[in-house]
């Protein structure tokens, strides 16, 4: 009886490897090749930019790219020590030696690779997307039109409500203050919270630059925030000339001491920020930094005495402030946009310590900044359509 009962055991353990087995090639055989997110431009400067897309299964993927009005077509992949990227589903490729100033045409070309074995690789499904167009930057352009916003915490629908009441359609830069996401817990959450919206209005020909938050450095996957965001430099913390306008996007890093316990020893920012604001003491020194005839900084932490109320959660807003404002204050700055607070206020020059207007975003709005013949016109407006600011400097 005990060996007739074991015996059944092991055939029920056998029958439910194999159908569970079964099941999964099934259900693999029968997934569908496609473009899951993107594709999403990224760092477009006047000779080159990035192209960021994924694909529901592993895939070998090109870009195809074409002057505007010609026929003729370059093929880009990413490839690194002699090896083209392939069985991959997150895709970032970079076209360089590009002219300024002018437009091109892309499309993806994508093939899934069903088996990847050392000497035989077999290939599935081929996809090849529609034409997408973009511009690169020219340098002799004057002024632009750009739209900040911060701390839209994984809400897409009201992130597209701010981009179409600052007529995001006229708008040349799009800039993201930071925490438009909780947490990076899983692969979904940024295409979920902000990038697809993105994709769908405007990020097929007009790249987003994501300044980073102190939301988007916890969770599990924090630490591959940099790949979704490619920088040429390989950090976070950038610059970003737009014609005469130079952008200044620093990265704040956490708001409380690195110590804090529920940081479990994982963090290091205090150094991060000494190591940045040596950075940013070399830009300011520089041709390109000193020709711009505006120049903007980004930073999702309001660098402005009157904001910290000496709390632990104060503690990076305090330690950048005294490692970056110093610097600024020096460099001839325009206007500073920030968040972080949840609360909109404005700052006028001088009132904290800054040298410096500063526009700080809520958690219900965005702004508008309009440049052009020497003046700034800026406005700040909640997702109601209430207009909190509007003035020119």
């Amino acid at each position: 009886m005990i060996n007739t009962l074991l015996h059944l055991k092991r055939l029920t353990l056998a029958f439910s490897l194999i159908t569970g087995l079964v099941f999964s090639l099934s259900a693999k055989q029968t997934e569908i090749f496609k473009i899951c997110h993107g594709p999403y431009l990224q760092e477009i400067t006047s000779d080159g930019v990035s192209f960021i897309f994924t694909t529901s299964l592993p895939a070998f993927s090109c870009i195809e790219l074409q002057k505007q009005g010609e026929t003729q077509s370059k093929i880009y992949r990413h490839t690194e020590y002699g090896l083209h990227d392939a069985y991959n589903t997150f895709h970032s490729i970079r076209a360089g030696k590009l002219e300024p100033g002018t437009t091109y045409k892309y499309r993806i070309r994508t093939k899934e690779i069903r088996e990847f074995n050392p000497y035989k690789i077999v290939f599935g499904d081929s996809i090849t997307s529609q034409w997408y167009s973009f511009q690169t930057t020219d340098p002799q352009s004057k002024g632009g039109s750009l739209f900040i916003v911060s701390d839209t915490h994984n809400d897409a629908k009201k992130l597209e409500t701010l981009l179409n009441l600052c007529d995001y359609k006229t708008c040349d830069v799009f800039l993201y203050a930071g925490d438009l996401m909780n947490y990076m817990e899983n692969d979904e959450t940024p295409f979920e919270a902000f990038i697809d919206t993105s994709v769908k209005l405007f990020a097929t020909s007009i790249p987003f630059e994501m300044v980073r938050g102190n939301h988007e450095t916890r969770g599990k996957l924090a630490r591959t925030y940099p790949k979704l965001f490619p920088k040429t430099t390989n950090k976070i913390y950038s610059s970003r000339l737009v014609g005469d306008i130079m952008i200044v996007m620093l990265d704040c890093g956490e708001d409380k001491p690195d110590k804090t316990p529920v940081y479990a020893g994982l963090n290091d920012f205090d150094n991060y920020r000494t190591e940045q604001a040596k950075w940013l003491k070399e830009l300011v020194k520089t041709k390109e930094f000193k020709k711009a005839k505006y120049r903007i900084v980004i930073s999702h932490f309001p660098m402005v005495n009157s904001i910290s109320e000496g709390q632990d959660t104060d503690h990076g807003i305090d330690d950048l402030a005294a490692k970056m404002l110093p610097i600024l204050n020096k460099a001839n700055i325009n206007i500073m946009i920030s968040g972080h607070t949840h609360r909109y206020a404005f700052f006028e020059t001088g009132s904290g310590g800054n040298n410096f207007p500063v526009i700080v975003g809520s958690n219900q709005s965005a702004t508008r900044l309009d440049i052009q013949d020497g003046e700034i016109k800026a406005k700040v407006i909640d997702k109601d359509g209430k207009i909190l600011l509007d003035t020119k400097f």
